[in-house]
Order: structure tokens, then C-alpha cells, then sequence
């Protein structure tokens, strides 16, 4: 598997793990002003930690290899500050996300659904930006030989 083919199911993954919380979060019916429900806390924690550990290995793969490489490049290398900074903006918020989280009670939601709904927002633009800038011009950079080289050296 090649380094843009792994990214591409480690975006998949970290697509899916806030779906999965945002199931685990949506209004169920009769949900009054209170916005109070039960919530699976375990559940949570455990789609939290799938979550987190994705999003920690995105970050290694892409700072270890596509920032490198289109680094080199001068007319890339605003990109690839961009991609630095986008990284630590959704680090950032997934921490607050992970500290609501850790605070929820299990019963009143609206602020944690709050900040999953920003930290989706923010992952998407992330991610879309990713697949339609930066994915297009590693491929343009980086023969596919190298492309599976690293994806090798980042265990895929």
C-alpha cells in the first residue's frame, strides 16, 4: 500500500470514529430544553481512544513524510506550513473535545455534541483540503515506487 492509500484509510477511520460519536450523541426524541440524556460513557471513551490514536498516527505519517518530501520544494513548502498549523488547530480542538468528554456527567450533552460538531468541521476542511491539494501534488512530486517505499517505512 502506498503512503496516499494509507493516509486515504486513516481518513476513513477518523471519519468513522466521529460518526460513530455523533451517533452515540444525537437528540434522542422528547429530548426536552434540558437536552438532557443518557449517554454510554464507556462507549464514548472507547470511540474517543479509536479516534485519538488515528488522529496520532495521521500526524506522524504526515510530518514524517509528505511535509518532508514536499518540503523540499520551494514553491510547496507555504503548503506544507499550512498543513503543519492545520494539524496543531485539530490537535487543539480534539483536546477540548477529549476534555468535555472526560467531564460529561452522561446526562447533559449540548456542550460536548457542540464541540464534536466543531471538531468535525474542523477535520473535514482538514481532511478535504489534504485529499484535493496536498494528495495531488505529492503524486505529482513522488513516483509511485516511492509513494509504496513510504508507505512501507510507515508500516502499511
Amino acid at each position: 500500500m502506498d503512503l496516499i492509500d494509507g493516509l486515504l484509510a486513516n481518513h476513513s477511520t477518523l471519519r468513522g470514529a466521529l460518526d460513530y460519536m455523533n451517533g452515540l450523541l444525537e437528540r434522542p426524541c422528547g429530548c426536552g430544553w434540558e437536552d438532557r440524556m443518557t449517554l454510554d460513557t464507556e462507549r464514548l471513551a472507547k470511540e474517543r481512544g479509536v479516534f485519538m490514536s488515528a488522529l496520532k498516527a495521521h500526524d506522524i505519517m504526515e510530518a514524517a513524510y509528505i511535509e518532508r518530501v514536499l518540503g523540499q520544494f520551494e514553491e510547496d513548502r507555504e503548503m506544507t506550513a499550512a498543513l503543519a498549523e492545520g494539524h496543531r488547530a485539530l490537535g487543539d480542538m480534539s483536546r477540548i473535545f477529549s476534555a468535555v468528554a472526560v467531564l460529561c456527567d452522561g446526562e447533559h450533552v449540548h456542550r460536548l455534541r457542540t464541540v464534536l460538531e466543531r471538531l468535525r468541521e474542523e477535520l473535514e476542511e482538514r481532511l478535504s483540503y489534504e485529499e484535493k491539494v496536498v494528495f495531488p501534488r505529492l503524486r505529482e512530486r513522488v513516483s509511485s515506487e516511492q509513494l509504496r517505499e513510504l508507505g512501507r517505512r510507515a508500516g502499511l
